[in-house]
């Protein structure tokens, strides 16, 4: 530091000093941002993937070109590279050069055949806000194995520079047909996050920040005839499955009664012979009560239980084959305390630290979640309680300036784990199918408002006015876990509407990467506070949760590399 205060004092003193100082700090300081990679991958039925990749980017002065690692590729091969910025396409050179210049680069993409696979690149541009959008197609992506079809591939290469703030892959069929969810089995490897099937699609997404090391690696098994892909392998998917799955969370069928004597092992099979006595028993009793609430059921228009977003997802999960998402409930929330007002999304200052702030850098002005005063007409909404106490984890998380930040978010929340686990005990608490039958009248509301969402293209809302009813649509799709498709149906509806108000544009907005974040950094924290574990049994095999901080072994693609250079 003395040196440094010296250099200045002398860089005050000789004018062309200061400017050799200022030209060696600038690349220094200017730092890329990627804030966002949605990641579309359409399986198509010879096994070859269409991949699309939607980058939101923050580019400064560093770098000439962007571009993605592909390695390892195990014989498939990558064509059909196109790219796009929101001034439209660029031109495809082919063979790419990468000691270009920037502006030689711009408006340009093409690729570096390696020994080990190859580089997607593009040119950057002017510096600014870049909507980057990508497409290529990876040949012989999924294999036929002997017992199944399916891959292994990394889709995230690690140390990507700057790594993504927030990842999202999902995978579709053929021209958008749905991939259905038993005919497929899904793991994700080596990031913070959670893989699951969504509305025919399988999504892999993150709940934090990417870092250096981590990737996304993710592994689907479909069933045979649903596929039918050109590269045949020897040997079983099984095998593929047992090499990821080293080192990982997931649990493996190995030792399940290594260091068990007798009695531990007779109570194991006890209760293996009667679980399905008991399991089938169960899915009756779930289709008897359905069939009940199901009958002639109708479209219901109005939010049910007086807008109570708990008392509807205790039904929801009720009458689930399987237990609902409790995370659809949690953004639910958050969505709800945006549109009452708790939270505001605004522009803020944010102060220079490090470096820049040493040599005076400028503040930046961002978007930010603020954390606004709870009023008592808020206290008394529907599900005023949960609401309550979920802003006052936001509000403590966000300091002095009132400014809530992701980080800062998921921060607070593993600190405070009693707080947070009271919290998710009210959100859990569950009622039973037969207690929701015994008012069978409000269960058939929720679950017409869930078909009316479903349908809500046909149900053709132009007459629903009312921007209050609009966003309480939203809300509770977001509890129903079908938010996207209602998004999409709106905007074909009337998308008027939807500048009609700036909370309900706010909700609508499917690029809001600011939302996505501080509700992934809530799961997140909620997740990890209290201590819910991604190598339950559902997810081993293969039902989807959270992904696995390591193994993955085997796979094919990505390796290590990518970003701005």
């Amino acid at each position: 530091m003395p040196h440094l205060n010296k250099l200045l004092k002398s860089a005050g003193r000789t004018p062309l000093l200061l400017l050799t100082l200022l030209l060696a700090v600038v690349p220094v300081w200017g730092d890329p941002v990627l804030n966002d990679l949605d990641m579309t991958v359409e399986v198509l039925d010879n096994g070859d993937c269409h991949i699309t990749e939607v980058r939101r980017m923050s580019i400064d002065d560093v770098g000439t070109e962007c571009y993605i690692v592909m390695g390892f590729m195990n014989g498939s091969t990558v064509r059909d590279l196109q790219v796009s910025d929101e001034t439209g396409p660029y031109e495809n050179i082919g063979k790419w050069d990468v000691n270009a210049s920037r502006s030689r680069k711009a408006g340009k993409c093409g690729i570096v055949t390696k020994s080990d696979g190859y580089e997607l690149c593009w040119g950057l541009g002017p510096e600014g806000e870049h909507t980057y959008t990508v497409s290529y197609t990876v040949t012989e992506l999924v294999r036929s194995y002997d017992d199944a079809d399916g891959f292994n591939f990394m889709f995230v290469a690690q140390n990507i520079k700057p790594a993504a703030r927030h990842a999202r892959i999902t995978f579709t069929g053929e021209g958008g047909k749905e991939i259905p969810q038993q005919l497929v089995k899904m793991w994700a490897f080596r990031y913070d996050g959670e893989i699951h099937w969504s509305n025919g699609t399988v999504v892999a997404e993150t709940s934090s920040p990417m870092e250096g090391e981590q990737s996304m690696i993710v592994m689907l098994r479909f069933e045979k005839e649903f596929l039918h892909p050109q590269r045949s392998v020897a040997g079983s998917f099984e095998e593929l499955k047992e090499r990821a799955f080293e080192g990982s969370d997931y649990e493996t069928d190995e030792g399940i009664f290594s260091g068990m004597d007798f009695e531990e092992i007779l109570a194991i099979l006890l209760v293996v012979i009667g679980a399905p006595i008991f399991v089938i028993a169960y899915f009756v009793m779930v289709w008897y009560y359905r069939r009940r609430a199901m009958k002639d059921l109708l479209w219901f228009r109005d939010p049910p239980y007086g807008g109570s977003l708990k008392k509807s997802y205790d039904v929801v999960n009720a009458y689930s084959w399987l237990s609902h998402d409790p995370k659809n409930l949690v953004s639910a929330l958050v969505l709800k305390l945006l549109s009452i007002g708790a939270l505001a999304i605004e522009q803020h200052y944010v102060q220079p630290t490090g470096l820049k702030k040493l040599i005076g850098g400028n503040a930046k002005l961002m978007q930010l979640i603020a954390v606004k005063p709870l009023t008592d007409d808020m206290k008394k909404q529907p599900d005023g309680s949960l609401l309550e106490k979920l802003h006052d984890m936001f509000l403590r998380a966000s300091g002095d300036d009132l400014v809530l930040q992701p980080d800062e978010l998921k921060s607070w929340m593993i600190g405070h784990p009693n707080t947070v686990s009271k919290f998710m005990e009210k959100v859990k608490k569950k009622r039973s199918i037969r207690q929701c039958d015994k008012d069978l009248e409000r269960v058939r509301e929720v679950l017409g408002m869930k078909l009316f969402l479903e349908d809500f293209t046909l149900a053709n809302e132009r007459h629903a006015t009312e921007v209050r009813l609009w966003k309480d649509y939203l809300i509770f799709a977001e509890m129903f876990g079908i938010a996207k498709q209602v998004r999409k149906d709106m905007k074909q509806i009337n998308p008027e509407y939807l500048r009609m108000d700036e909370v309900l544009r706010e909700l609508n907005d499917d690029n809001n990467t600011l939302l996505t974040a501080v509700t992934a950094a809530a799961w997140s924290g909620i997740r990890t506070a209290t201590k819910e574990s991604s190598s339950d049994g559902w997810s081993s095999f293969g039902g989807g949760g959270w992904s696995s901080s390591g193994g993955g072994g085997g796979f094919s693609g990505g390796g290590s590399g990518g970003g701005v250079r």
